[in-house]
């Protein structure tokens, strides 16, 4: 009943996206759908799949969502169209309610497939590749020169 919920509540946050008008509302919106989508990973698959994902999810929007906050000029938030948000929520609980729980086990891949010895050399190649970016980025960064300087008192 709760995966209903969950999967009911991010297809109407995904359908309301068309009401925002500004670059606060959408965030605050598909911040609230990506927190769905990852609580729905997290009770189908695995609660640390669903934390990455989210938190990959939340890094990449706040990039974009600073751009365009400071592209769009200060707009106020109609009063209607928070208004349609409720009645778009209680419309899709209404029509979408079933008296059948859904059947995840056909659904769901096998996460215990991805740690079988033959895909270990790709995770070590992986994350000594992930270790030799980090190791660039901080050589290549000048810690006296910029915001990462550290502050002397």
């Amino acid at each position: 009943m709760m995966l209903f919920m969950i999967s009911t509540l991010m297809v109407t946050l995904i359908s309301s996206t068309v009401m925002c008008i500004s670059p606060i509302s959408l965030g605050t919106l598909i911040l609230t759908s990506a927190l769905s989508i990852s609580a729905l990973i997290s009770m189908s698959l695995s609660s640390w799949f669903g934390l990455i994902t989210f938190i990959i999810y939340v890094g990449g929007m706040l990039v974009m969502f600073a751009y365009f906050a400071a592209l769009q000029p200060n707009q106020h938030i109609t009063n209607w169209s928070w208004a349609l948000f409720p009645l778009t929520l209680s419309i899709m609980m209404f029509s979408l309610s079933s008296k059948t729980p859904m059947n995840l086990n056909l659904i769901t891949p096998k996460i215990n497939l991805l740690l079988t010895p033959v895909n270990m050399p790709v995770f070590i190649a992986l994350s000594l590749l992930l270790f030799l970016i980090l190791i660039a980025v901080v050589k290549t960064s000048r810690s006296r020169e910029g915001p990462l300087r550290p502050f002397y008192v």
